[in-house]
């Protein structure tokens, strides 16, 4: 039935600002919040921000006004996020209902829920992901259970396929393929949009990874001097009342020890907590405490 992730069109420049050039980025073990039910962790990444509509620049306090390409990278998203993320796609007209993400012992996604189809009946699959070859993801069920009993004799039996039974709305970055399901995860995440080539792609423990691009991508140059970082270069990046041209802005984290917690929305409280070092080549480090560590946010 369904399934989700951070990934990604291979058409990244298609709805960005082609005037502007893009800003240069690269990430490493950080835990990306999208929203406060949805959050990437950032294994490494290697990409670009492409200003989008009428914005002449990414505004990094604004998640819509610019999209990331992921040129190369390995990004996770665990099991409570996926979750989060279905919740998100099933809104509206479609026919599922209680959709229930987990991954069982030989390390299969498991799918459970209700599909309204005249009456509510339950459903479990088991499904293995892969990617496409124009670089999205597949959900293959491997089988189907309904009120407890196979279905995939049934179905054969009376000609049916799953794109009779499952209904989504257009749009929602989900679309049917025989027995199938095809996720473009650029449409099933919240701003800001991402867009790259899935390679490969693995379940491990409770999280599925994703692995974008063929590798060896060179690094920025200077490269970053921290353990776990954001870093961007070149072009054009605004945020707060600042713009920065020649960009060469490094967020470092303040506690190397685990992952950079950073908040898409809320990072400019990060900021305001830290402190901040021009570089001899009139670059600028600014040095975050993680996001889950703010008392406020303890405090929520």
């Amino acid at each position: 039935m369904l399934f989700v992730m951070v990934a990604i069109g291979a058409a990244a420049f298609l709805h960005g600002n082609a005037g502007a050039p893009a800003v240069e980025a690269e990430m490493r073990n950080v835990d990306l919040h999208l929203t406060p039910e949805i959050g990437l962790h950032i294994r490494n990444l290697r990409g670009r921000f492409v200003p989008q509509g009428s914005r002449q620049a990414p505004y990094l306090d604004d998640p819509r006004s610019y999209s990331v390409t992921v040129d190369h990278g390995e990004v996770a998203i665990d099991l409570a996020s996926l979750n989060a993320l279905m919740t998100r796609a099933l809104v509206g007209h479609s026919n599922v209902r209680s959709m229930e993400i987990s991954i069982d012992a030989n390390g299969q996604l498991r799918q459970k829920g209700t599909l309204k189809k005249g009456v509510p009946v339950p459903f479990d699959v088991k499904a293995s992901v892969s990617p496409t070859p124009d670089g999205h993801l597949r959900i293959h069920s491997e089988s189907v259970k309904g009120f407890g009993i196979p279905v995939n004799p049934l179905l054969k039996t009376f000609g049916l396929k799953m794109d009779d039974l499952l209904k989504v709305d257009p749009g929602r970055g989900v679309t049917i393929d025989g027995n199938d399901v095809l996720l473009d995860p650029s449409s099933l995440l919240p701003p800001p949009a991402m867009h790259g080539r899935i390679t490969a792609v693995r379940i491990e423990k409770d999280a599925l990874v994703q692995v974008f691009g063929p590798g060896g991508e060179k690094a920025l140059s200077p490269p970053a001097t921290s353990k776990n970082y954001i870093y961007w270069r070149g072009g054009q990046l605004s945020f707060g009342k600042l713009t920065m041209t020649e960009t060469d802005l490094e967020l470092v984290d303040d506690d190397p020890r685990d992952a950079f917690d950073f908040s898409v929305d809320r990072w400019n409280e990060q900021l305001v907590a830290g402190y901040s070092k021009i570089t001899a080549e009139r670059g600028l480090k600014a040095h975050m405490p993680d996001y889950n560590d703010l008392p406020r946010h303890k405090a929520r």
